[in-house]
């Protein structure tokens, strides 16, 4: 028989390259996930959208012809590359954690 297909009188959930299944739920099991990760995402995600939001009143304000606030720029300056380094380091550690096993 096909090594690929699973075998009829296992369940679906015990065929190879699925992850195990618990018991009585029917649901993979979660891995416990760090807080710090969970902030440092959140933060990432935050700072992203005030740099955009920052650069779009920039950019909006700068068409206008209106003089520009600074702190808009500033946002655009700062909160975009911090959170670039913030995500790269997210999935530097998402790839290091799967190689770990």
């Amino acid at each position: 028989m096909d090594e690929r297909l699973p075998d009829p009188g296992k369940p679906a959930a015990e065929s190879p390259g699925r992850p195990p299944v618990s018991e009585g739920t029917g649901t993979v099991p979660r891995t416990s996930r760090s807080p710090l990760r969970l902030i440092v995402t959140v933060l990432a995600g935050l700072l992203a959208l005030a740099g955009v939001a920052s650069l779009a009143a920039l950019l909006l304000e700068a068409l206008r012809g209106e003089s520009v606030w600074p702190g808009f720029a500033a946002g655009a300056f700062y909160a975009l590359p911090v959170a670039f380094v913030l995500m790269a380091g997210l999935v530097i550690d998402s790839i290091v954690r799967r190689r770990r096993g």
